[in-house]
């Protein structure tokens, strides 16, 4: 029973060495599958998957057929990835790379667009992030005047304290001088 197994497991593991060097010895099959992997990710909605997933066949094949395709459909699905999961500085470059092969005239002018959308964009979002930033500094100094004004305000009031006990010894001092120079006089 033991033989038998070893034997199995020998094949199951002289076939699956086969696969991994036939698709290593086919990169044209290897990318081919690995845009059909990322056209069913896109199919069921997967859309980050599938543009990572594009973007690898678009870095790892440059030179084959799919090169365009997977260029193009990484640019359109970093950017259609839901808004908390979207990377458009990612989109932003695979469009710029598609932009940069030849192209019909009106696929040109789409990546063209798109290409000025996304850097609209990323400038937007980076007034964003520094409106924030200015916000935040804005609410730490606000809270600092706030805080060294209550602290003015304290300060205030000591002072008015101590001068109106100030005014009344000087009151009572000069009632004190009245009187001397009351019983001097007489």
């Amino acid at each position: 029973m033991k033989a038998i197994a070893c034997v199995l497991l020998m094949a199951g593991l002289a076939v699956a060495g086969c696969g991994v060097f036939s698709e290593s010895r086919s990169p044209l099959s290897f990318a081919a599958r690995r845009m059909q992997i990322a056209d069913s990710l896109e199919q069921e909605g997967l859309y980050q998957q599938a543009a990572e997933t594009y973007a690898q066949v678009a870095t790892r094949f440059p030179r084959f057929s799919q090169y365009p395709t997977a260029v193009r459909k990484a640019a359109l699905l970093y950017s259609l990835s839901s808004p908390t999961m979207a990377n458009d500085s990612a989109a932003y470059r695979w469009s710029q790379t598609y932009l940069g092969l030849p192209l019909e005239k009106s696929d040109r002018e789409n990546a063209r667009i798109s290409v000025e959308l996304l850097s609209r964009i990323l400038s937007m979002r980076a007034q964003i992030v520094q409106l924030y930033t200015s916000s935040d500094s804005l609410t730490v100094l606000t809270k600092r005047q706030a805080a060294s004004m209550a602290a003015d305000a304290r300060r205030i009031q000591e002072v008015e304290q101590q001068l109106q006990q100030a005014q009344s010894e000087l009151t009572k001092i000069k009632e004190i001088d009245l009187r001397l120079s009351k019983t001097r006089n007489r």
